[in-house]
């Protein structure tokens, strides 16, 4: 009985320090980071390929931290990719969708190492991601396109360096795995002195359109550097 009370009072008394260390941190902090996506499209459309170029954007986090270790952070941006079909025929058979605007939302859990006024981070968490197009003015072919929005999850590795108690800067890569519908829309004019692939509006009375859905992962990784501030 007296070894138990006194393995108890050990882990009282312990548990009590770890509350009492962990009370001198920041629990609230904000930051903006620049980023530059890189997109990792797979899964081939119908006849081809899609391809997304890489783009630079935005990031903003807000985090909260449960102790000095253990933190959660809801992070938006925002990046703009230039998004074309290019079909497998030849080289010269594509298509420009447009350009497509991704903002992913991301709800990540992290663990922080401390090493003085260096913070590694690592984490892992959903993710959930809006899309839209601005689409090319092209007449036959495809000629519109949309995105459905989706979810996901993300894993992310990073460092934050503490400039002072308020100010640091933070470095972060971000993976992020997301699979959508993406449905095209496809137009052929059935009158037989038209063009199917002109970019030149016609009149053409008997056109056509048909949408073909196709599912495919975009899994961009993002790699930011930014500025942050802690509320004391």
């Amino acid at each position: 009985m007296k070894t138990l009370f006194t393995t108890l009072l050990f882990f009282i008394f312990t548990f009590s320090n770890l509350i009492a260390q962990n009370d001198d941190y920041s629990k609230w902090s904000v930051r903006l980071n620049a980023t530059n996506t890189f997109t990792n499209e797979s899964n081939p459309v119908e006849g081809g390929d899609l391809v997304m170029d890489n783009s630079f954007g935005f990031e903003v986090g807000i985090k909260y931290f449960f102790s000095k270790n253990l933190a959660t952070e809801l992070t938006f941006g925002g990046s703009n990719h230039d998004t074309k079909i290019q079909y497998n025929d030849f080289d010269q058979h594509r298509y420009d969708i447009g350009d497509v605007y991704m903002v992913p939302l991301n709800l990540i859990f992290q663990y922080h190492f401390i090493l003085n006024n260096f913070r590694p981070y690592l984490g892992a968490g959903v993710n959930y991601s809006f899309f839209y197009v601005n689409e090319e003015e092209i007449i036959g072919g495809v000629h519109g396109a949309e995105f459905d929005s989706a979810f996901g999850f993300a894993i992310q590795g990073g460092v934050i360096y503490d400039i002072n108690n308020r100010w640091f800067v933070d470095f972060d890569i971000k993976q992020m795995f997301i699979s959508t519908d993406m449905t095209t829309y496809h137009g052929w004019c059935d009158t037989p002195a038209k063009s199917t692939y002109t970019k030149v509006a016609v009149p053409c009375p008997d056109y056509n359109v048909e949408d073909v859905v196709n599912k495919v992962d975009i899994n961009p990784l993002t790699i930011g550097v930014g500025i942050g501030f802690k509320f004391l």
